[in-house]
């Protein structure tokens, strides 16, 4: 069994690396079902289950990436008291830290931060120096949470934290540096930054293009980033450019309903509304937000922003009365997920006010 299993795993490392998802999750389905009902199967089970979440997370299928980790946690909790320390302590960090992701893509902000403190928390008490790269990435992931919340100096700190960690180990040339060099400049371009936003960007997009290719996801996602931050530094040819290249990247590898499709949609109109091609920016508008609005619901925070920008169009085209309507959408959301001081429920405010 541990023969074949091995074999099962290698293919399914394969077909995730190959972004061939749909097999990858038919492979994790057969391989649960094929699991005996005993200790060490349980053990396998918790972690196809965390490797099944984040298959289907690749997908943009948030509600059953979160039934697949929630399993896990059942899993796991009938068993942990069984098990050595050492595989409890993994299996949870591993459980924990899939959960987080999930809270967080889906605007959770607050349980995606406990959920990532109490990762870190286990390591720190139990872990040993093996467990050392993944505090590291938790802290860089949630670093993010602290960034689409707002809070924007605990982020930095987080992020500059792991730099030095990671310089300190591997230099200046490692996947890992360039993440967090794409992470600095989603923060700074957070913040209203651009120049500086644009450094880490250029140096993110530079490193990743080295180590991989322009044709790989991250190369495209560094690109599609750098293209915001151009954009608020108004150069938004440059920025289209970037948003066009990761619009059809992104289809031809997970079909025109994904999430970032959805995003770079929504930031190519913003660039098409700022050089006045309304009819452009209100069409890409549009589709950002049936396809956002299909993968996360009605009440997400991501899908607010597309509404407040849809509605600035609106505006500018003089349809002030829908205009109203979906700023006080957006306004609506903002307030329920991300309080009434954030500082986007205050522009959604101040937009129905004018």
């Amino acid at each position: 069994m541990i023969d074949n299993l091995k074999q099962t795993i290698q293919h399914m490392d394969r077909l995730q690396a190959e972004q061939r998802y749909s097999e990858a999750e038919a492979l994790c389905h057969q391989t649960i079902n094929d699991l005996p009902s005993s200790e060490q199967g349980c053990i396998v089970q918790v972690s196809l289950q965390n490797r099944l979440a984040l298959i289907l997370e690749a997908q943009s299928r948030y509600q059953q990436a979160l039934t697949a980790v929630h399993s896990a946690q059942k899993i796991l909790e009938t068993i942990k008291a069984s098990l050595s320390p050492a595989i409890a302590l993994s299996l949870e960090i591993t459980t924990l830290s899939t959960l987080g992701t999930l809270q967080r893509i889906q605007g959770n902000y607050a349980e995606a931060e406990q959920t990532y403190q109490r990762a870190i928390e286990l390591i720190e008490t139990e872990g040993t120096e093996q467990y050392q790269s993944k505090r590291i990435q938790l802290a860089n992931n949630l670093a993010i949470v602290y960034k689409y919340w707002g809070k924007f100096d605990a982020a930095e700190r987080l992020y500059q934290q792991t730099l030095a960690t990671l310089e300190s180990q591997y230099g200046n040339h490692h996947r890992d540096i360039a993440t967090v060099y794409h992470n600095l400049a989603g923060l700074h371009h957070a913040r209203g930054d651009y120049q500086t936003a644009e450094n880490w960007a250029r140096q993110s997009y530079q490193l990743h293009l080295e180590l991989f290719g322009s044709h790989h996801p991250k190369t495209i996602a560094d690109g599609a980033a750098l293209g915001s931050i151009l954009h608020g530094l108004q150069q938004w040819d440059e920025a289209i450019t970037y948003f066009e290249t990761a619009i059809t990247f992104f289809e031809q590898q997970f079909g025109s309903v994904h999430y970032d499709v959805a995003v770079n949609l929504n930031n190519l109109a913003a660039s098409e509304q700022a050089k006045g091609n309304l009819s452009q920016a209100e069409q890409a508008y549009r589709r950002a937000l049936e396809i956002k609005t299909q993968l996360l619901g009605e009440s997400h925070p991501e899908l607010a922003i597309t509404l407040n920008n849809l509605a600035s169009v609106l505006k500018q085209k003089g349809k002030t009365k829908q205009a109203k309507e979906f700023f006080e959408q957006a306004r609506a959301i903002f307030a329920a997920t991300l309080g009434e001081d954030h500082p986007n429920t205050q522009i959604c405010q101040d937009n129905i006010n004018l």
